[in-house]
């Protein structure tokens, strides 16, 4: 049977055309690939700045509110029996969005060596849960006492230490810290896009400070 003119060139065209809308549509795939792929880092950036931005915010409120709570302590040598009332409720009022009070974990009020550290165990902690009895605490406080081994009645604010009235092994004014310990959960969706382990971390804040002398007893 006879070919018709030019067929075998149609037949080339045809071809030549599959071929090239077959590269077409790779390259429209790769190019989809490559700006999914582009879209996803720069979304991860940017929720983890946001998230950074977050967990900064807290950490800075819960180092605030350490260091101010320990200045309060160190000013509470003239009413023992109420002091950690105070540190309590004013905590309470350092801590705002974007940080939660039921992210603390427990607050410790310690005598504090020279390095830092507990002076044989003398610790009172406290957790943001219960309520402290009408008989600790002049107004509603929702914490807990869990470690009572450094109330306020034994804390020294006597430049005398022992001589003055403070308890046996007291050489002047302690020093006093405080620490807050909070559970950080993450706010964003980051770890749907980054491996990140757990819901969270936890910020641990101390500060110190030296009690403010009071006269001693007469």
């Amino acid at each position: 049977m006879p070919c018709r003119p030019g067929s075998s060139r149609e037949s080339m065209l045809k071809q030549h055309s599959r071929r090239r809308n077959l590269k077409t549509g790779d390259s429209r795939g790769q190019a989809l690939v490559e700006f999914s792929l582009v879209v996803l880092a720069f979304m991860t950036i940017f929720v983890g700045l946001i998230e950074f931005g977050i967990a900064f915010s807290v950490e800075m409120q819960i180092n605030f509110a350490s260091r101010d709570v320990a200045t309060l302590a160190a000013e509470s040598g003239g009413s023992p029996t109420t002091a950690d009332c105070a540190i309590l409720t004013r905590i309470d009022q350092d801590i705002m969005a974007p940080a939660t009070r039921s992210n603390i974990i427990e607050v410790d009020i310690f005598w504090a060596t020279a390095s830092g550290g507990v002076n044989g165990g003398a610790v009172e902690t406290y957790t943001p849960v219960g309520q402290l009895p009408p008989s600790t605490c002049p107004t509603t406080l929702y914490w807990t006492n869990t470690q009572n081994s450094y109330p306020g009645t034994s804390r020294c604010a006597f430049i005398g230490g022992t001589n003055s009235g403070c308890l046996a092994g007291h050489s002047g004014p302690d020093t006093i810290g405080v620490t807050i310990v909070y559970k950080y959960t993450w706010s964003t969706p980051l770890p749907n896009l980054v491996p990140l382990a757990g819901t969270g971390f936890t910020f641990t804040q101390t500060n110190l400070t030296t009690m403010e002398p009071v006269p001693p007893l007469t």
